[in-house]
């Protein structure tokens, strides 16, 4: 089983669709779990435009306008009629929910639909109603008709160019050994701290849901190297909290060992000096024998309660 629950799918989505439009980053703001109103109703990513006349460069996000809805579904999820109603629904809000008077205009809001696999249910209903889908790109599909409120597109992730996409087809529990391979490798070259940690949102679901491919990669000297360069800032971490705990744990040990020892060495102290006193000697020849005074103190209190 894998060790993902589906809530867990979303964000590293989210750092997928950061990577893939990556190069007008930029010119992107995005939210993810945008929250619609005071209720727990969430778009699964916004992503706006912040200069209208930029140029997206990646596939997905050609169709953008100023203000752009991703509905994303898992694999083990399902992306209907009703999902896509749903959608629609946060996109008439998020438009209603602006604070002045149609300040959002609806020809400036899109929605993309993200799959894995091609949504048949959706589909059909989308054909049954005299809706048109044109594959713009690979995997990548417009959807046109008088039903359609919103510029809409369909991503089916598993049919996209794998050479464009390689981020949003990382998200599958399908993986092969070239898609495993490139995606260690592109993970490797980022430079910026940013992508490296969308990256490494998307590396840890892909083994997650991947391990007989990833233990067979690490097989492999070049990926296994590259996966310790990938998993270094982990592992220091993990090692700096061991070393952490482990510094806590011997303090604590040691400071209970010493008022252990403490109290034993106190007592052999005291019962020296009950011994003398009771040989004759006076406090002050204890105190100037190196005892002290609270030891000479509690010894006198105690040769008195027995005497």
């Amino acid at each position: 089983m894998s060790e993902f629950k589906k809530t867990q799918w979303h964000p590293p989505f989210c750092a997928a669709i950061k990577l893939e439009l990556k190069a007008n980053k930029k010119d992107l703001s995005f939210e993810s779990e945008h929250t619609l109103n005071t209720k727990p109703i969430q778009i699964d990513l916004l992503v706006i435009k912040k200069l209208q006349d930029v140029n997206i460069q990646n596939e997905i996000g050609r169709i953008f306008k100023g203000h752009n809805i991703f509905e994303y579904k898992s694999p083990e999820d399902s992306l209907g009629i009703d999902e896509y109603f749903k959608t629609l629904a946060y996109a008439c809000l998020y438009k209603a929910n602006h604070s002045k008077e149609d300040g959002i205009k609806s020809s400036d809001i899109t929605i993309s639909l993200v799959r894995e696999r091609m949504p048949r249910s959706l589909y059909g209903w989308f054909k049954s109603n005299n809706c048109t889908l044109s594959e713009r790109y690979p995997g990548v599909y417009y959807v046109s008709g008088e039903k359609i409120l919103f510029p809409t597109q369909l991503v089916v992730s598993s049919r996209l160019n794998p050479n464009e996409h390689q981020w949003l087809m990382a998200l599958t529990s399908r993986m092969n050994k070239t898609a495993g391979e490139r995606l260690v490798l592109s993970a490797r070259d980022l430079t910026e701290k940013d992508d490296k940690l969308n990256a490494d949102s998307i590396l840890q679901l892909a083994m997650a849901e991947n391990k007989a491919l990833f233990d067979k990669l690490k097989e492999g000297t070049d990926m296994c190297e590259a996966l310790k360069e990938l998993m270094r800032p982990e592992f220091e971490a993990a090692k700096a909290e061991a070393e952490r705990e482990g510094l806590a744990k011997g303090l604590a040990e040691g400071r209970a060992e010493g008022r252990a020892t403490g109290r034993s060495e106190g007592i052999n102290e005291l019962s020296k000096a009950v011994k003398l006193l009771r040989a004759g000697s006076t406090a002050q020849e204890l105190l100037d024998k190196g005892f002290a005074q609270d030891i000479v103190t509690s010894a006198t209190a105690l040769l008195s309660d027995i005497g």
